[in-house]
């Protein structure tokens, strides 16, 4: 126990001990901080904002810069507040004329700076822009489409509404200007027609819409038409038991959506033969189609959707047992 309060004693002896000494050890350490702050030089970068005045009826070619790099020299404690100011560099062309215009960057004031910063240098120190008159004119809008329909589909017809769309731009760029592309749209899979709303694509130069733009892009999907040869297929008759036929198989032809003519299972495939009621004839030709007399018809799963491009032989004899 005496060990533990000898512990005790000595740790407070350490801490309330010397006072004086170690005041004066932290004031030192204090004001040691101070003149590093105070009068030690440092360097530090920073973003600066690009301020554009351009003149009536002119305008830039391309895209203006938006930003530049300065690098600055001062005391630390002013220093490193500078990525927390909000510093910019006016770019004053009002009484530029049409054409290229060399800048100076690394001559202009920075805004914003503190008084006790000094701007070393900037990046890009020059710049040199070209200076257009302004031009409207209305152009054509043209779809962009990306990707494919689903196997056996294909893209029909494409229609962008409206059609056309007032611009306004440098005159060097847009004087000659047809179209101009929306933005792009995605039919990857698609089975049936869909539209789509999008605006206009990002274009190099300075091109914008006179009024806010949106178009609907209208795509039609259709089916692929191929064709189709099934052969051996059978050919029945409705009243078989007072005639028969010299024809036991035909070759049939198909046409229809790809899908939906390899969905058919040949088995399904059949050529029914129609004997009138009542037809006294001994022998004849059936012929495809409807009506009175001797006909016949292609029987398949796929309905309308598919249609019959032929049958060989065309006529199929019949006659009475």
């Amino acid at each position: 126990m005496s060990r533990l309060r000898e512990a005790v004693v000595e740790i407070r002896d350490f801490f309330a001990g010397n006072l004086a000494y170690k005041g004066l050890a932290l004031a030192f350490a204090v004001m040691m901080w101070v003149w590093v702050q105070s009068e030690q030089v440092v360097e530090e970068r920073a973003r600066v904002r690009l301020d554009w005045k351009l003149p009536d009826g002119l305008m830039l070619v391309e895209p203006p810069l938006e930003t530049a790099t300065v690098t600055v020299e001062g005391v630390q404690a002013f220093v490193r507040t500078v990525r927390q100011k909000d510093l910019s560099i006016l770019l004053d062309l009002s009484r530029a004329r049409e054409g290229e215009v060399s800048l100076d960057l690394s001559e202009r004031p920075v805004a914003g700076m503190a008084s006790q910063v000094r701007v070393v240098s900037v990046s890009p120190s020059t710049l040199k822009v070209q200076l257009d008159r302004v031009l409207e004119r209305r152009v054509n809008v043209v779809a962009v489409i990306q990707g494919e329909p689903a196997d056996g589909f294909r893209v029909g017809k494409v229609v962008v509404k409206p059609e056309r769309v007032a611009l306004s731009g440098p005159s060097s760029v847009l004087r000659g200007l047809s179209e101009i592309a929306a933005d792009a749209v995605d039919i990857s899979g698609l089975k049936e027609d869909a539209v789509f709303q999008v605006g206009l694509a990002t274009q190099a130069g300075q091109l914008v819409p006179t009024l806010p733009a949106r178009f609907s892009v209208e795509v039609k999907i259709e089916p692929i038409v191929k064709e189709r040869a099934f052969e051996g297929v059978p050919v029945l008759l409705r009243d078989g038991e007072s005639f028969v036929t010299g024809a036991q198989s035909v070759k049939v032809t198909l046409a229809g959506p790809v899908d939906r003519l390899n969905a058919i299972d040949p088995e399904e495939v059949s050529v029914l033969v129609h004997v009138p009621d009542g037809w006294n004839g001994n022998a004849g030709e059936a012929r495809r189609g409807r009506g009175e007399g001797l006909r016949y018809e292609v029987v398949q799963p796929a309905g309308e959707v598919v249609s019959v491009v032929g049958v060989t032989p065309e006529r199929i004899p019949v006659e009475r047992r």
